[in-house]
C-alpha cells in the first residue's frame, strides 16, 4: 500500500465577501462545517488535526456564493481527504 499526499487546490475563487466579511458570517459558515465533520464521524481531535490551527474557513476557503449548507457538505469531503492522507503515526 503507497502513501497519498494530497495538495488541495481551491474548487473556485475564494468570496473576498465572506474572509474579509463580519467574523459572525465567518463563524457561521465555520461552525456549520465543524458540526457537520463531527456528525460524519470526524473526532475533534481529528478536526484540530486537519485544520492545523487555522480556522476552517481559512483551511477551506467559501467560493463565490456558496451557501452555508453547500460549503459545509464540501468542507467535510475535502476535510475527510485531508485526514485520509495523513501519514500513520
Amino acid at each position: 500500500m503507497s502513501v497519498h499526499t494530497t495538495a488541495f487546490e481551491p474548487t473556485g475563487p475564494a468570496n473576498p465577501a465572506i474572509l474579509a466579511g463580519p467574523r459572525d458570517l465567518r463563524r457561521s459558515y465555520g461552525r456549520a462545517a465543524a458540526a457537520a465533520a463531527i456528525e460524519n464521524g470526524l473526532l475533534p481531535h481529528e478536526l484540530a488535526e486537519v485544520l492545523a490551527g487555522r480556522s476552517v474557513v481559512e483551511a477551506f476557503p467559501v467560493t463565490w456564493r456558496e451557501s452555508v449548507t453547500d460549503y459545509a457538505d464540501r468542507a467535510v469531503a475535502e476535510m475527510m481527504v485531508a485526514y485520509l492522507s495523513q501519514p500513520i503515526a
